[in-house]
């Protein structure tokens, strides 16, 4: 038992993707990368069990096959936060974990670090937590794409936007890159289900938006670089050649 609630981690593998349909099944150094996610996300120490969350059978044969416990979910879901809430609604955990399915390099110990800092504050009524990288490039701070988070003193998320903010208007400071995964407790999990989506998360299509719309703070930590998303075929060979520098692990 990693603590004093058993921790869910639940990778959610949806096979539709506009740049790259059936992601989670691509090879990555011949090992599917579903495959490659769930190995990482087990070797968390904060983490009591592994779950995939999916919407295909094709994805779900490939985790029968690889002994992965796996859940078919509704196709439906607008976000993988809305397919984790509904295998919560099946398994029962005190705290949830949502970690991407397109990140075969996670670092077990980023997934420790989101759950450890939700642990630390629930005492406090804070339900949601996540994590960021603390500097990001020229190149993230052009695209779109990266969304950008900023940090409070009270080490909670003040604001998610895919701008590069803040401004250094009157004094140089560091733009940090948030990391796509995020630890709820069960009872935050059926309130964001609920939620109706917000403006501000329809204009910046940032899922973790509606917690802040709707008035609920998000706890946030550092984490180590080293993770690289697949997004497009492209980024196959990426994460090959970083493994190979690795040693393959």
């Amino acid at each position: 038992m990693a603590g004093s609630l058993p921790v869910l981690a639940v990778i959610p593998a949806r096979y539709a993707s506009t740049r790259f349909p059936g992601k989670p099944l691509a090879r990555i150094a011949g090992t599917p990368m579903v495959v490659r996610v769930w190995e990482r996300a087990r070797q968390a120490k904060t983490v009591d069990h592994v779950v995939v969350a999916t919407d295909d059978e094709r994805i779900a044969q490939v985790c029968r096959e690889n002994g992965i416990d796996c859940e078919m979910t509704a196709a439906s879901h607008a976000t993988g936060t809305d397919r984790l809430a509904e295998v919560a609604g099946r398994r029962p955990a005190g705290i949830y974990v949502n970690v991407q399915g397109d990140e075969p390099l996670i670092d077990p110990a980023s997934i420790d670090v989101v759950v450890e800092a939700l642990q630390r504050v629930r005492d406090s009524g804070i339900e949601v937590s996540t994590c960021y990288l603390e500097k990001a490039s020229p190149e993230q701070c052009a695209d779109s794409s990266v969304v950008h988070l900023v940090p409070g003193l009270d080490r909670c998320v003040m604001m998610f936007t895919r701008l590069p903010v803040p401004l250094d208007f009157a004094e140089s400071t560091p733009r940090r890159i948030h990391v796509g995964m995020f630890a709820f407790t069960a009872a935050a999990l059926a309130r964001f289900q609920v939620w109706e989506r917000g403006p501000v998360e329809r204009a910046e299509s940032i899922e973790l938006i509606r917690v802040l719309e709707h008035g609920e703070r998000i706890a946030c930590a550092p984490v180590a670089p080293g993770s690289i998303g697949v997004d497009r075929p492209e980024d196959v060979a990426l994460v090959e050649a970083a493994l190979a520098a690795r040693g393959g692990r």
